[in-house]
This record gives C-alpha cells, structure tokens and sequence, in this order.
C-alpha cells in the first residue's frame, strides 16, 4: 500500500509547485507560531513586538523565536515536500552516508578562500548607484538586521558564544540548505536540466530572501558556491558543514572582538580589495576542480555531475 503511493511520478514543475504552497503555508504557521512565544517568555503585549524585539531583556524569546520560525518555514516545507514526491525523502534532499573527511576540508576551504571574493563583491555592490528613497529604506532594513545579531552575538560567557553557534551558525545552515540545494536546487535541476542557470536561479532566490540590498552579490555569489558544492558532491552534508563555517567563523570574530572591547563592529571583515578578489576567485576555482575530481571517483560516485553524466550516457545508448 504505501509503496504504491509513490508509483505516480510527480513532474518537477508539480513538485516545485508542492513545495511552494507547503513554504507558503509553513510561512504563515511560523509567523503565528512566534506570537504565543513571545506571550509566554516576555509577557509583553503583541503590539510593541517590532520594537521590544531589540531590547536586550528580550533576547531568549528572540532566540526561541528565530530558531522555531527558521525550522517552520524553511526545513519543515523540503522535508514534506520530499516525503510526498520520494519513498526515500532524506536520501532524496542530499542525506547520504560516506562522508568523506577529505571532501569536508574541500568544501570547507572553499568558503574560507572566497571571502576575500565575497569582501570585493560587497564593495561593487555598495558602488552600484540607488536613489535616496531606496537608500534610506536599505540602509534603515539593514541597520535592524545589524542590531539584532548584535543583540544575539552579545556574549557575557562562554555557553552565551555555545548558544550563538548553534542559533546563528548551525541551525541556519542546516535549514537554508536543506530547502535551498536539497530541495530547489534539486528540482529545478531535474526540471531545467541546465547546471549553471540552476544554481545561479537558486542562488538568487536565496539572496532574495535575505532582504538584504548591500549583501545582495556577495550572498549571491555565497549561494552559488554553495550551489556547486552540493552539484560536485551530491551530499547535502558537505554544504551544512561549509555554510556552518561561514556563519559560525562570523560568530567566533564577533566574539573575540566582543571579549576584547566589549562591543560588536558588523562591518569587520566584510571588504576586500579587487585585486584580492581575483585571486580568491582563481583559488576557488581551482578548489572546486579538485572538489568535483575527489567526488566523482569510481569507488564513491556521489558527485550529481557524476550521476547526471551517467544518466545521459544511459539515455544515448538506449
């Protein structure tokens, strides 16, 4: 009986569908999820939330809150969505075991030598000319987004730093990773059959969501890197471990910077010269040549570049 259920296909385009409406959904139920936390934790009234949120005694219910909605709206939609369309729904978003320790570092080292490329790239991005109404309405989006992971990154002792990791480092990548290359890329990957334009759209929507207008090219360029890692490796966890770096190296420079001055500067980091983003972008792409050689051996294929070159054989000899 419940092998049956799964005899019908379901079309790439149907399954994006699936997974839109579940988002959508899910979206809904996350945004009301945090209204009874919030009650419960501050005991404050449902029409200041916008403003206390960025008092400091309210800081616990914001770290509830953001790792409940992050899970609700994001892991939750690619976790049913796989459940529907696949027998095998973990396998199905990038859930494999093998994992290989030499792949890790790989991944790992990629990100590590893009952030110069990424600081470049945040530099044109500022350079791109907006109007003043657009500015202020950035600028005032982006200064709240500063202020609340200052709240969060505020570090009074070690488990404050534990609990950082796991609310700004961690459950973000696993979430968004989940439901950006284990789920969209996936299906938009079965159903546009064009590898660059995949993960480029992928990335997009990723940056998109961030709402973030001067951190719009470099998360890009972040989601496409990371969009690359899951096509050469076709292991969902290699791209948890990278995106875990990322946010959680942010994490620890935040926190000795804290320790040190007892304040956090956001912008630390965050630029890079042009000429040190060519040759991080040279670097990277001579990684990821490396990354895609060790992923696609004969003894461990779990390259989906190597899946994809295998299927089109198959296809041309039949």
């Amino acid at each position: 009986m419940y092998e049956n259920q799964y005899q019908r296909k379901f079309e790439p385009g149907i399954e994006f569908l699936i997974l839109m409406g579940i988002w959508i959904a899910c979206f809904v139920i996350g945004s009301v999820a945090t209204i009874p936390i919030w009650i419960a934790m501050t005991g404050k009234s449902l029409f200041t939330m916008q403003k206390d949120m960025f008092d400091a005694a309210n800081i616990n219910a914001v770290k509830v809150i953001q790792v409940v909605s992050t899970i609700i709206i994001f892991f939750v939609p690619a976790i049913v969505t796989a459940r529907i369309v696949s027998p095998k729904p973990y396998q199905r978003l990038g859930f494999k075991g093998g994992i290989k320790i030499e792949r890790i570092v790989v991944a790992v080292l990629i990100m590590f030598c893009s952030l110069p490329l990424v600081g470049a790239l945040a530099e044109i991005n500022k350079a791109i000319p907006i109007s003043a109404a657009w500015k202020k309405i950035f600028d005032g989006m982006e200064s709240q987004y500063a202020e609340q992971v200052k709240l969060m990154a505020t570090f009074k002792t070690p488990v404050d730093y534990f609990i950082a990791m796991i609310i700004i480092a961690l459950a973000p990548a696993l979430v968004e990773e989940v439901f950006f290359r284990g789920a969209m890329q996936n299906i938009f990957l079965r159903w546009f059959k064009i590898p660059w334009l995949v993960i480029f759209i992928t990335a997009l929507i990723f940056s998109a969501i961030h709402f973030s207008w001067y951190g719009f090219i470099p998360r890009l360029a972040l989601g496409m890197i990371l969009g690359y890692i899951f096509y050469y490796t076709g292991n969902i966890w290699y791209n948890i471990a990278a995106h875990f770096f990322n946010n959680g190296l942010m994490v620890t420079i935040l926190y000795f910077q804290y320790m040190k001055d007892k304040k956090v500067d956001m912008e630390v980091g965050e630029s890079a010269p042009l000429w040190a983003g060519a040759i991080s972008a040279v670097v990277v792409v001579a990684l990821f040549v490396l990354l895609k050689r060790i992923s696609a051996t004969k003894v461990y294929p779990d390259s989906i570049a190597a899946e994809q070159t295998t299927t089109d054989q198959n296809n041309f000899l039949s």
